[in-house]
């Protein structure tokens, strides 16, 4: 910290020279990573922050998921290499504008003395948002990278696949098909940051590499398949939840109960155990969430129900969420495996359906795949935000939705490739299908093919 000018020690003050709404308490974080590296990290502590010490309107961005699968999928497909960053410290590089204090730290031994922040210091409600600036002038101004509209955090340079930049916080990865260009870029990184190279894209004795890319395994086999998965994450995550988990069981089958319903028991029940039951179900649901956002869309659909109920721990959603995990741990090591697309042809492919009236307070519950070169990106289930009159209706707003999406990957695709992809809709749903095509009355898009 003494190298990144964080504080100048040497300029102690009395904390009663200082206003004390400016005055935050340290604290050390000690963490384990994916790898086993030990951390140890000194943060502020930014709910003890006072509303004057920052703004509500600065928000920090990071890379979509549907964006990274979307790169992922334009590298597998065109042979690109993958690299991937980390910047140490990061939001240590950010300047601190406001003035804020932090109590001396326990190994400087001064009780009642505060120092001045210069840097945005872990733990600040600003310090993600200070960072991201700090970051993003740096690649639009020296890396010479362009952000791509409607995708932040997404970058490119040059010609169509040159480089393609994802930014995650202090993590970086690389897709392109110019080794200078990319390199360059790194040795710019090194120039400003504590850039560390995580994977150079070196395969294995198999020809395949393998990343850790935001808590997920990837395998990438240059120009044959790219295959997605959290075998040990869920391994060590799951039990941490509670449950017995049973080798063989018929429950291990489908990730719930087909067709049931959960909404007869609707009441907050009173007891004793309300707080600590919808804590449990939040956590679960919490962690099945983002394994179903990530890659295992099969579990989206049960996934999102139960979150609609999970103020509602009645007995059958208490057994529902079980079940969940127990297909979750017993298919942990189920992956999402792509191949590549031989083809000249470039398809992205949305496929809809809905159910009608049949989630909490009448609504519908609707669903879709966006699918580019027979590789799922992104899948979604949810309940429709207002009632549906109609079977017609319901479908009707899954393709809104799905389109919707699929027109910005479309967009990201276009822009990434040269290419722009055909788009198609695939519905069971006759009366819409008649609807789009027959007549105007429901305008969804002119370019694509039903």
């Amino acid at each position: 910290m003494r190298k990144m000018h964080v504080w100048d020690e040497n300029n102690l003050i009395d904390i009663s020279e200082v206003d004390r709404n400016k005055v935050i308490n340290p604290m050390l974080v000690f963490s384990i990573k994916r790898d086993g590296t030990k951390k140890c990290r000194l943060v502020a502590r930014g709910d003890q922050q006072d509303l004057s010490t920052y703004s509500k309107d600065r928000q920090q961005d990071t890379i979509n998921n549907m964006a990274l699968m979307t790169v992922l999928a334009v590298a597998l497909d065109h042979n690109l290499i993958i690299k991937q960053l980390d910047i140490s410290s990061a939001y240590l590089y950010a300047d601190l504008k406001e003035e804020i204090y932090i109590r001396a730290p326990p190994h400087i031994k001064q009780k009642d003395k505060v120092l001045r922040l210069n840097k945005s210091l872990y733990g600040l409600k600003q310090s993600g948002a200070n960072w991201q600036k700090t970051i993003k002038d740096y690649l639009k101004g020296k890396c010479e990278l362009e952000e791509m509209r409607f995708w932040p955090c997404v970058f490119t340079k040059g010609k169509f696949l040159e480089i393609i930049v994802c930014l995650f916080v202090d993590d970086i990865v690389i897709a392109g098909n110019n080794v200078n260009t990319i390199n360059q870029f790194i040795t710019d990184l090194q120039n400003r940051f504590d850039t560390r190279i995580v994977n150079d894209g070196s395969p294995n004795e198999r020809d395949a590499v393998r990343y850790d890319i935001l808590g997920i395994d990837v395998e990438y086999k240059k120009g044959v398949s790219m295959k997605f998965g959290m075998l040990e994450s869920l391994t060590k995550k799951l039990p941490l939840l509670g449950v017995e988990f049973k080798k063989e069981s018929r429950y291990n089958i489908v990730p719930g109960t087909p067709n049931r319903s959960l909404n007869q028991d609707l009441d907050i029940p009173c007891d004793k155990d309300y707080n600590a039951k919808v804590n449990w179900i939040q956590r679960a649901i919490g962690l099945s969430n983002y394994v179903a956002m990530k890659y295992r869309f099969d579990i989206a659909y049960y996934t999102n129900i139960l979150a609609q109920h999970q103020l509602y721990p009645s007995d059958a959603v208490l057994f529902e969420t079980e079940r969940l995990l127990q297909y979750l741990w017993t298919t942990r090591g189920k992956r999402l495996v792509w191949k590549r697309n031989e083809k000249e042809t470039s398809e992205l492919i949305g496929l809809t359906d809905a159910s009608h009236a049949k989630g909490l307070k009448y609504k519908s519950q609707a669903g879709y795949f966006c699918i580019w070169n027979g590789k799922k990106l992104f899948a979604r289930s949810t309940r429709t935000s207002y009632v549906c009159e109609s079977s017609t209706q319901s479908e009707t707003y899954a393709a809104s939705e799905c389109l919707a999406i699929s027109r910005s990957i479309n967009y990201l695709l276009s822009t990434l490739t040269g290419k722009k992809p055909d788009q198609i809709l695939l519905t069971d749903n006759t009366a819409l299908i008649n609807s789009i095509k027959g007549t105007k009355t429901i305008n969804l898009d002119p370019d694509i093919m039903i």
